[in-house]
């Protein structure tokens, strides 16, 4: 409701209320009146004293002071004289005369108080109406230190807030001017600046009395540094080092809109123009609003409205407030609304009654509307908050619950000195014992005593510290197991320390272990047999391969040898075709006698022990390029050595591999006029050296590469380029057992690149 329409409003209800004051004054005179006739009685002078109670309340509330302040004094002498016997005396009537003449006088007067707490137009706090939540609620951080306020300013983001980061206020202020922040999280240090401690609009809603609240953090924790805080206005104070959570859900609480659901408020007034009047100012703030003017029938309305908060008159017929707020107060369901007591109760004492009996809040007639709204307000946000509160930890304790029960690892809830509390049904299965049987046992029957690490376990439990570790346990009938144990200690709602125990029946584990300790036995016997076949079957085939190499050899030897005596025994008439036949017969024992010789070489490489020292590549490579050119002066080749590193390897099998490598290089570059052949070494995508040998020979179809590294393959005839083909077997062999890998590129006709690494040696 808009501050002119319930200005309205309750000049409205005045208007009203002043129409009906004769009325009520008339009808209080004539009940004065008839008091000592004799047919009054009790009941009699408690109606008087109802209707002057009624007017004291209302009076002021509806803008006549001077109207609630006769009223109350005729209210003071009844209540003070009920049940007296010869009441009213002489003196007494005088008095109620004076007092009824007063009260009839400030109602003709009809005119109320200038300072009528309806007329304010900012004196009621306007209904906050809930506004579509933006991307995130803007938050002014200003702190000097810039890379702790980036690193605060990134956990906030993902708090769904919305901060800029600010080194001084100023800056802070001009930035307000343009669009005002949800709120303000600043160092302590600039608690005296004028800048952050004055008020400042908050960003949702039209301007109000609503403020951006502010928050202050620093390194104190001291008394001082939080009176500091205080006295700058701050709505939190949160030392170093900074608890975000903390702080996200205090910003939460203090930046969100008022519920999208309103406060609903329970008005309990016997005086049907006061309680509608309490009803519109509230819902002029935006709550709901249930009337109840005869306490007798508010139990309906308390189960079916369900309010969060109770306004109740204390002197009200059937029933006073008091004892209107026990009886609600010893309902389990409603033991947590708020109620405040609205009346014009000035006895202290009544109202520490009113307190100690069910009251949380006392506010004296008349009820000013600001006072009403802002402590309708406060009470009732609280109660939903202790509810949204209540609901998390009930949540939070089912979840817990259906986590222990269905656990398939035993739980114990036990004491420091290991009595066991509560034990789930997966600890119960675990021992084969009930509950109760677990309880009598504690934790030290469970567990082997003769295990040493139960000496561990219960130092731990009962220091309230942290155990893990494995423990021998023992069921009901008396069987052991082997258990993983965890315990963690925590304090209750009493402020009691328990300790949570988690025991997991690890029998099958063991069991898996021992097998696999088993398994790994066999194998490794296996794997020593199997060595020791391997290696009898290797030096086997050497022997092997040593003697049909020399059983070979007799018969190329015997061949050669005879073909030659043939020749020269048959000189004078062998043929010119004759002779040709034989040549060939010679060339091809020739040719069986190399490749038995490159295959015993190929072995010998596998039976040689490797020996790694620090190797030159670069020399290495000059040396054989040398050779090659002084065994063919008549070539024109340009090599090139680049700069290679030093390298750890076996300097006899490295020269061997690029005697094979540049003497193919060589050999396949000899039908080009200008060859070239450069050696040289580039970083790989791995870290890795990769060697090269390039040259701009013939080349080869990569169609082929598969068969490159074959012993005896070659990808060229034997009339183009000499050779037996196990060159090129024989340099991955090498490359091998230096843990390193081969591999080449070509094009036919463009020559062709060998690469290879070498792994280092382990360190």
């Amino acid at each position: 409701m808009p501050t002119t329409s319930l200005a309205l409003y309750m000049q409205t209800q005045r208007a009203l209320y002043a129409a009906g004051l004769p009325e009520k004054i008339r009808a209080l005179e004539t009940v004065l009146r008839q008091l000592g006739s004799g047919a009054d009685g009790p009941s009699g002078q408690e109606a008087v004293l109802a209707q002057a109670h009624k007017l004291a309340g209302s009076g002021g509330t509806f803008g006549f002071p001077a109207v609630s302040e006769a009223a109350a004094a005729i209210e003071k002498l009844l209540s003070e004289n009920i049940g007296v016997p010869d009441f009213p005396g002489i003196d007494d009537r005088l008095t109620l005369e004076t007092s009824l003449q007063a009260l009839k006088a400030a109602a003709a007067a009809d005119q109320p108080a200038t300072d009528m707490p309806a007329a304010a137009p900012t004196a009621i706090p306007e209904a906050v109406v809930p506004q579509p939540a933006g991307p995130a609620r803007l938050l002014h951080l200003i702190d000097p230190d810039g890379v702790t306020a980036g690193q605060l300013a990134d956990q906030l983001r993902h708090g769904g807030y919305q901060v800029r980061v600010f080194a001084q206020p100023a800056a802070a202020d001009r930035a307000a001017l343009q669009e005002a922040p949800a709120a303000i999280l600043a160092d302590i240090t600039f608690s005296a600046d004028s800048l952050v401690t004055r008020p400042v609009l908050a960003a949702p809603g039209p301007a109000t009395e609503d403020r951006a609240p502010l928050l202050l953090m620093g390194a104190g924790t001291d008394f001082q540094t939080r009176l500091a805080a205080v006295r700058a206005g701050a709505a939190g104070y949160f030392p170093q080092p900074l608890d975000v959570r903390a702080i996200t859900a205090l910003l939460d609480q203090l930046t969100s809109a008022e519920p999208t659901q309103p406060y609903r408020v329970l008005i309990i007034e016997d005086d049907e123009a006061l309680a509608t009047f309490y009803a519109g100012v509230l819902q002029s703030a935006g709550m709901q609003t249930c009337i109840v003017t005869e306490p007798c029938r508010v139990m309906a309305p308390l189960v079916d409205f369900q309010p969060d908060l109770i306004t109740c008159d204390i002197h009200m017929p059937q029933c006073n407030g008091i004892e209107l707020a026990t009886l609600i107060r010893q309902q389990p369901e409603f033991v947590r609304v708020p109620i405040i007591f609205l009346s014009a109760e000035t006895s202290l004492v009544r109202q520490a009654q009113a307190l100690r009996q069910g009251g949380d809040d006392f506010i004296t007639k008349p009820v000013s509307p600001a006072a009403l709204v802002s402590a309708a307000q406060s009470r009732a946000r609280r109660h939903r908050s202790l509810l949204a509160a209540e609901d998390t930890l009930r949540i939070s304790e089912e979840r817990f619950r259906l986590v222990v029960e269905t656990s398939l690892d035993g739980f114990l809830q036990s004491l420091p000195d290991g009595t066991v509390l509560a034990a789930n049904q997966a600890a119960c299965t675990m021992f084969g014992m009930s509950e109760q049987h677990i309880r009598a046992a504690g934790i030290a029957g469970l567990v082997d005593g003769t295990d040493p690490r139960m000496a561990g376990l219960m130092m731990q439990v009962s220091r309230s510290a942290r155990f893990r570790g494995e423990l021998v346990c023992v069921r009901g009938d008396g069987t052991r197991f082997p258990a993983e144990a965890s315990s963690s200690q925590h304090v209750n709602s009493e402020g009691d320390v328990q300790v949570s125990v988690i025991l997991r029946d690890i029998t099958e584990r063991k069991l898996a272990e021992q097998q696999i300790l088993q398994l790994n036995a066999e194998l490794e016997t296996r794997v020593e047999k199997r060595t020791a076949e391997l290696t009898a079957a290797t030096l086997e085939l050497q022997a092997f391969s040593q003697a049909l190499a020399h059983d070979l050899r007799q018969p190329y030897i015997a061949i050669n040898g005879m073909s030659r005596l043939l020749e020269k025994e048959m000189a004078a008439s062998i043929s010119e075709r004759g002779r040709h036949y034989l040549q060939r017969i010679r060339a091809g024992v020739s040719q069986m006698n190399e490749r038995t010789d490159s295959l015993l070489a190929l072995a010998q490489l596998s039976r040689t022990q490797s020996r790694r020292e620090q190797v030159d590549l670069g020399a290495i490579a000059g040396s054989v390029l040398k050779s090659l050119q002084q065994q063919h002066p008549e070539r024109h080749v340009t090599s090139r050595v680049q700069a290679l590193p030093a390298v750890q390897a076996d300097a006899g099998l490295v020269l061997h591999l690029l005697n094979i490598l540049l003497g193919n290089a060589w050999k396949f570059t000899s039908t080009r006029a200008e060859a070239e052949i450069t050696v040289g070494c580039a970083p790989g995508t791995h870290g890795e050296l990769i060697f090269s040998v390039r040259d701009n020979g013939v080349g080869f179809d990569m169609a082929y590469a598969d068969k490159l590294f074959t012993a005896f393959q070659r990808l060229h005839a034997p009339g183009e380029f000499a050779g037996v083909g196990i060159g090129l077997a024989t340099a991955r062999r090498i490359v091998t057992r230096h843990g390193g890998r081969i591999w080449a590129s070509s094009t036919p006709g463009q020559g062709a690149c060998f690469y290879f690494t070498l792994a280092p040696v382990p360190r």
